[in-house]
């Protein structure tokens, strides 16, 4: 009898111009339409022209989405999002505008995902590729983080220097009817080939920059607006509100 969980071939990014332009306008107003804003504490890094390995937490089903409108704003250059594979199995589409997948079941498409990673870093157009070092969706405030192996086997692969940058993403409802989604880059490094890099201190200093960004925001700091949501509703009662007391005034 064939076994129900065939192992899938790896699904590789196949971006599309068109796709991509679609996409463009689609997630703007889905993010429009879901949250107040979105922000970014503090700076980019400067990555110059060299390839950018990304490595965000991963807390929420959006996570994906809000990588990918950092790099319509941000970033502003190529970009790759390693995906589970059956996920990417069942939305075929966001291959078309850079997703590639990982089986983390299989060990033999394991070790191919992590080479096409190198080999999407090692493109002539400079680009990011993102890959969510915990591996599945955890509670933000989960420590340790439990950062998966896969990083140090790219960054040993690798024939050419690579920036190396960790990312801060939460969603925190602050005072309006939505969510506010807030970013904060880590330090970049710069890893020439033949570095060597500690998983665990990566782990470590990803959780320290979670914590820094929590402080700013419980500080109360806005940073810069990336994307503005649509009005929610109690800024539509508060015009209201405003308009029935000038109206009251004209009495």
């Amino acid at each position: 009898m064939q076994d129900s969980r065939r192992i899938l071939d790896m699904i590789k990014a196949e971006i599309s111009p068109l796709h991509e332009a679609l996409f463009k306008r689609y997630i703007r107003s889905l993010l429009k339409k879901h949250f107040n804003a979105i922000r970014l504490l503090g700076d980019k890094p400067d990555f110059g022209d060299r390839p950018i390995l990304l490595l965000p937490n991963h807390s929420t089903w959006w996570d994906g989405f809000f990588i990918h409108i950092l790099k319509i704003q941000v970033l502003k250059r190529p970009g790759y999002l390693m995906m589970l594979e059956e996920q990417l199995a069942k939305n075929r589409f966001f291959a078309n505008v850079g997703a590639y997948s990982i089986n983390p079941t299989s060990a033999k498409e394991n070790i191919r995902s992590l080479n096409y990673s190198v080999e999407l870093l090692e493109r002539p157009d400079h680009p990011f590729v993102c890959i969510f070092p915990q591996g599945v969706l955890s509670p933000w405030g989960v420590r340790p983080l439990g950062y998966r192996r896969g990083i140090d086997i790219i960054l040993r692969k690798l024939s050419k220097p690579v920036n190396l940058c960790q990312l801060a993403m939460k969603c925190e409802y602050l005072a309006g009817q939505r969510a506010d989604v807030f970013f904060q880059f880590g330090k970049n490094s710069v890893f020439e080939p033949g570095n060597v890099v500690d998983v665990q201190e990566l782990e470590q200093s990803h959780e320290h920059l979670l914590h820094e960004m929590n402080l700013r925001i419980i500080g109360g700091e806005k940073g810069r607006l990336i994307l503005a949501g649509k009005r929610s509703i109690n800024e539509s009662f508060e015009i209201l509100r405003k308009k029935l007391g000038l109206l009251r005034g004209q009495k």
